[in-house]
């Protein structure tokens, strides 16, 4: 851990965006870790119910991110995040209030609200708040610190689920909402190298939806990150249902994940502050996904103590397409958008995610369901996607060599 800290990029400003990250982190998984059982038990509504909740909470967040990434790009991501913040803050400080569904509802509808907006908020600040050269290594270093973050949180969250009370729950809850109070005050004070020089009048530009080709390596990117349904939902139901491996394995097997994915993080982003480097991630991380599922096709077929050797590197695979898929779609989103619009460039890149963590369990399902052909199919997406990165990087470079270039003197033109 210490070691982490000591490898904060960016100086001070680095060092106070991984204390925001470690802070939001921890917060987070700590509620997260009390979410479910307290709507269940303590308010006493059915899962379909809460299933309701968090369908309409998503709804409404993929059609607030791209509105919210504009007037980022009008006020800067700094004052955004500080609304965002309080704004989360205050609706965790009611969560504790609910008791019927209607109150359910009504909370998790305002977080919606935000939801989808913090995290290209925090990445837009970065890109502001330090230099250029050191952005990447410094998201990579906050991805790192909020695995440690969430695992502490989640720690915390195992007290309240001890006590398994109301008062237990709530006061998880609140300190969730105080964990916002505190990341919207040092975001506040956080200084920025740049500043937006939009005018509040000025009205919205599209061009992000007519961008082929980020629009391009933003839905490359949202297929690789379906390594965290893998992760969450894949593997635990391939080893429960299709081998003879003991449950027991998937704790374990994520453990392996966190601890590699806290210490390779920063090495995997290194190279990745170009469009070719960025590109050459994503192949990298659509080859190690495919590798993946491959291995967890053979699994079945092995006897259990060779299945156990296979599902650790297929965990391994499976990580190294996380780190790469993480930092190559960093890196080329920074890279990417267009200069002065980078708000709504960063919230349109992260609404593909948000659009895969909607879809991909239904797809992942499927594919456990279907068996060994699931699984190669879901391979050579994989590899394809991957593998497409370098092109549709070429075809961004093109773009973004036009945008740079000056537009021709009309008087020069008048003369010849």
């Amino acid at each position: 851990m210490s070691h982490l800290w000591q490898r904060v990029p960016g100086g001070s400003v680095g060092l106070r965006l991984a204390v925001m990250a470690m802070i939001d982190a921890v917060g987070t998984g700590a509620f997260l870790a009390v979410s479910v059982p307290f709507i269940t038990h303590s308010v006493g509504l059915s899962e379909g119910r809460l299933g309701l909740g968090l369908t309409l909470s998503a709804a409404i967040a993929l059609g607030t991110a791209i509105p919210i990434g504009v007037l980022a790009d009008r006020i800067g991501p700094k004052k955004v995040l500080v609304g965002v913040s309080l704004w989360r803050c205050a609706c965790f400080v009611l969560y504790p209030l609910v008791q019927n569904l209607w109150q359910f509802l009504t909370v998790v509808c305002l977080l919606g609200l935000v939801d989808k907006a913090a995290a290209p908020m925090e990445q837009a600040l970065v890109g502001q708040a330090t230099q250029a050269d050191d952005r990447v290594r410094v998201v990579a270093v906050l991805r790192s610190l909020r695995n440690v973050g969430f695992t502490v949180g989640a720690l915390l969250g195992g007290i309240g689920l001890l006590a398994d009370t109301r008062a237990g729950y709530s006061v998880i809850l609140l300190l969730n909402a105080a964990s916002f109070a505190v990341l919207a005050t040092l975001a506040a004070r956080l200084p920025v190298l740049s500043a937006p020089a939009k005018s509040l009048r000025r009205r919205f530009s599209a061009s992000v939806l007519k961008d082929g080709s980020f629009l391009s390596f933003t839905g490359v990117n949202a297929v690789l990150t379906m390594h965290m349904t893998l992760l969450s939902i894949g593997i635990p139901l391939w080893i429960v249902g299709h081998t003879d491996v003991s449950s027991a394995l998937i704790s374990p097997l994520v453990a392996v994940n966190t601890v590699l994915a806290v210490a390779l993080q920063v090495r995997a982003s290194r190279g990745t502050d170009t469009i070719a480097g960025a590109s050459r991630a994503l192949v990298r991380a659509g080859v190690s996904l495919a590798l993946c599922c491959l291995l967890l096709v053979a699994a079945p077929k092995l006897p259990v103590a060779l299945a156990v050797a296979v599902l650790v590197l297929a965990m391994v695979a499976l990580t190294g397409g996380e780190l790469f898929q993480s930092a190559g779609g960093w890196g080329g989103s920074y890279l990417l958008a267009a200069p002065g619009e980078e708000g709504v460039y960063l919230s349109v890149f992260w609404l593909g995610v948000a659009v895969q963590q909607i879809a991909a369990p239904v797809l992942v399902s499927l594919v456990v369901t279907t068996g060994s052909a699931g699984w190669v199919v879901l391979a050579a997406l994989f590899a394809l996607c991957g593998l497409a990165a370098p092109a549709i990087g070429r075809w961004a470079q093109a773009r973004a060599d036009d945008r740079a270039r000056p537009d021709p003197d009309p008087s020069l033109a008048e003369t010849t």
